[in-house]
Parts: structure tokens; sequence; C-alpha cells
């Protein structure tokens, strides 16, 4: 087993990625499917810049549940706040840090039965711990894609952090969380998640983004606390995933996870005027 890197891959880097793992570059910017290469020069390639290809890491839950304690008390929680602002459109690749932050930063007081860990969602199907790509989490995160039900997935991205450091937003960054924090503010009481994604494709607020990538933004602002739910966000609280499971309305089979299912309009103004000046 090779350990990945752990940083975001982007330039040519993310160019033999892309092609490695079968995605493309639309015209419009978004990112499309496309079959991936099996070519020796790419492999070449990716093994010059150290990104294993196709290879699991192996990391058992208690493994996973204390790296991610020591990497989220690294992390500054503005700075975070920051890198989900970047997220829109600068550095697509920080959309992910405050859902990853949110989940970690209280698991080291979360209510434990003796040994065992929390009730946290590290339960592994098979053997004693998860296989992760952590190449292909680090190039799904470089194209933009976020979401809040796999936490195992999180170390990669909380520990990249820590090493590379996290982005500043750009004025037209904050130009956009403006933009969006208005049209969640403007959807009628009773509306639903899925209307509020349409809302904000039709806004064209950030552009190149696909369905689920704009839900894992809302899912970001909804784990901030920004967009209110039935269920407390992760940054305010420690969630258990029994929590988390009896709050997902539609059930597993719903694209939509708490606590963003649990949204039906407005937006709290405290939380967001903090992300406006942060």
């Amino acid at each position: 087993m090779t350990a990945a890197p752990r940083r975001i891959p982007a330039g040519p880097e993310l160019d033999v990625l892309m092609r490695l793992y079968g995605y493309r570059f639309t015209r419009t910017g978004g990112v499309a499917g496309a079959e991936a290469s099996t070519a020796p020069e790419d492999l070449t390639a990716a093994g010059t810049h150290a990104w294993p290809i196709r290879e699991a890491e192996h990391f058992t839950a208690a493994e996973i549940f204390e790296r991610s304690v020591t990497a989220a008390a690294a992390l500054d929680e503005d700075a975070v706040l920051a890198a989900f602002v970047a997220g829109l459109g600068s550095a697509p690749s920080a959309r992910q840090v405050a859902i990853s932050f949110a989940w970690a930063r209280h698991l080291s007081s979360a209510p434990r039965d003796g040994d065992a860990l929390p009730d946290c969602g590290l339960v592994p199907r098979d053997g004693d711990g998860f296989d992760v790509d952590v190449t292909e989490v680090l190039l799904r995160l470089a194209l933009g894609w976020a979401w809040n039900e796999l936490p195992q997935r999180y170390l990669p991205d909380l520990e990249t952090a820590v090493t590379a450091g996290l982005p500043s937003p750009t004025a037209e960054d904050r130009e956009r969380l403006r933009a969006l924090l208005d049209v969640a503010a403007a959807q009628p009481a009773g509306t639903r998640v899925g209307e509020l994604e349409k809302a904000v494709a039709r806004a064209k607020i950030v552009p190149g983004t696909d369905k689920y990538q704009r839900y894992g933004i809302l899912i970001g602002l909804a784990e901030i606390g920004v967009l209110p739910s039935t269920i407390a966000p992760a940054w305010d609280r420690f969630v258990s995933r029994t929590e988390f499971a009896d709050a997902w309305a539609g059930g597993p089979r719903s694209d939509i996870t708490p606590p963003l299912s649990g949204w039906r309009g407005g937006i709290d103004a405290g939380r967001a005027e903090r992300l406006l000046t942060i």
C-alpha cells in the first residue's frame, strides 16, 4: 500500500488523475464522466507525482477517530469558515472542509460506552476498518463535490487542510455567498430543499456545478447552521449517527441528508452575518 499525498491535485496532476479516474471538464466548466484511461504514460505521470491509482489505504475505525480529532484540533474554525466561502468560487475543493471539521470537532467530548467509539458513523461493514482510495477522495474534492454521509472520507480532507493549509476567499467568492444567502432567504416558509437547489441553479450563482455539487454546498451551510433544521448542526455539538438516521426525512433512499433535509425555509441571520464578515 502506498499512502497518497495530503494535497489537493491541481494543474498537470489534476489533468492526469481526471483521465485515470474517468472525468473531464465540459465546455461550460462543469465536470462529466469519461472513459477512464489505462495508458501507461498516464500511470507513469501519476506515479511521478506520487499518486497511487486505485489503491486503498486501510484505516481502523479507532485510527480514523484519533487522527480526525488531532487534525481538527490543529485547525482554526474561522479559517475553516473562510475556506468554505472560498469553495463557492476560487477553491472548489474547500466546500467539504466545513462538513469534515463539524463532524470531527466534538468527537473528543462525545459520549462513549466504555472503550467503544462514540456513535459517530465509524462502524465497518466488513473487517476491522475501512479501505479508502485517498487519491480518488482528494480528486473529487478538487472537482468540487462535498457530502456528509461517509465520515471515513473526512480524514484525508482534514489532514490535507492541516498539511497544505486552507484558502482564503476572494471578493468574488464573498459576492457569491451574499447572492446564495439572498436566494435562500427569499424562499417562502415550507420550501423544501429540492426547490432551493433549483432556485440556486436558476440564479447561476456557482457556474459549472451540477445538482449534487450544489447540494454539497447547501449541506455545508446546514452543517454550519446557516440553514436552520429540525436537527442541530454538527458545528454546534456532537450529533450521533442514531440521531442523524432518525432525522433523515425520506429515509436512506432520499438524496438529501440531515441536517439539510430538515430545512423548510429561512436562514439564521447571525450565522449568515458571521460568514459574510469572516
